[in-house]
């Protein structure tokens, strides 16, 4: 069975979205955004010399990583943390997309397997467990070590990080801007800061480039707002309140099955 499982409905729905997404990246509100992000890259380049992408091969770290590496021509690295976490395919296909588009890609690997952690610690997890917050266990153990290795040898680290997503980015835009020091002294830009949803998929639209299989996965949840298909880790269940867990058993039965094992009452939000 390949997995994610699309029915017509999702194949439809997403023929649609692309075409929305299409259309908005003629509009001159969506150009504008372009353009923005690209001088908000300048100034970073024109504050400090060595910079590093951070991305996940989600969609709106793709659409960044393009935005630097390929749209500007610029010959920055790209640091990828992946792990057994991952959706399936999800370093194949960002390691195709390097090599498509000549990106300078390090694949970052955790210096612990993420499913073994979990399997050593599930006695202290429940199915309303965020696993992906800078202070979880398994963040930490797993995630941001490596990732924050990589870009501590760098002046600076692009992130595709939009205020849209959530009121903790919405309120580290309003008091930062989208370029800032963190305390440790090293920079921190968001040139995809202002963008919504439909921006990401028009940007990616015009250019033609394939997104993961996972945001197809459309028509379940997030008809009506497809960009509203985020990726993490495939056991998080940190949205179960939006019926992840019943999101990952209709598309991804096989990793919902393995998920019930490590955590027995995620089967309550499903």
């Amino acid at each position: 069975m390949v997995e994610p499982i699309l029915r017509p409905e999702d194949l439809r729905r997403w023929g649609e979205w692309m075409a929305e997404a299409l259309a908005w990246s003629k509009t001159s509100a969506h150009k504008r955004r372009v353009e923005m992000a690209k001088r908000d890259i300048e100034q970073a380049l024109a504050a400090a010399p060595r910079w590093c992408v951070m991305s996940s091969g989600g969609k709106d770290s793709t659409a960044m990583t393009h935005l630097v590496c390929t749209e500007m021509g610029l010959p920055i690295p790209v640091g990828s943390e992946k792990d057994d976490l991952d959706f399936p395919g999800e370093e194949e296909h960002l390691v195709h997309q390097a090599a498509q588009y000549g990106w300078d890609l390090h694949i970052l690997r955790p210096p612990v397997s993420p499913q073994q952690w979990l399997l050593e610690h599930r006695e202290e997890l429940h199915g309303n467990t965020n696993m992906h917050s800078r202070a979880a266990g398994l963040s930490k153990a797993c995630f941001y070590g490596v990732v924050e290795a990589f870009s501590e040898q760098y002046d600076g680290a692009f992130l595709g990080l939009r205020g849209e997503e959530s009121k903790h980015r919405r309120k580290n835009r309003a008091t930062h801007g989208k370029l800032y020091h963190k305390k440790a002294g090293q920079w921190v830009c968001t040139p995809l800061g202002d963008w919504r949803g439909i921006d990401v998929y028009a940007y990616c639209a015009a250019r033609d480039i394939e997104l993961l299989p996972i945001y197809k996965c459309c028509a379940l949840m997030d008809s009506s707002d497809p960009s509203r298909v985020r990726k993490s880790w495939w056991v998080s269940t940190s949205q179960s309140h939006r019926g992840a867990a019943a999101w990952l058993r209709h598309y991804y039965p096989s990793l919902y099955a393995r998920l019930a094992k490590i955590i027995p009452t995620v089967t309550r939000h499903a």
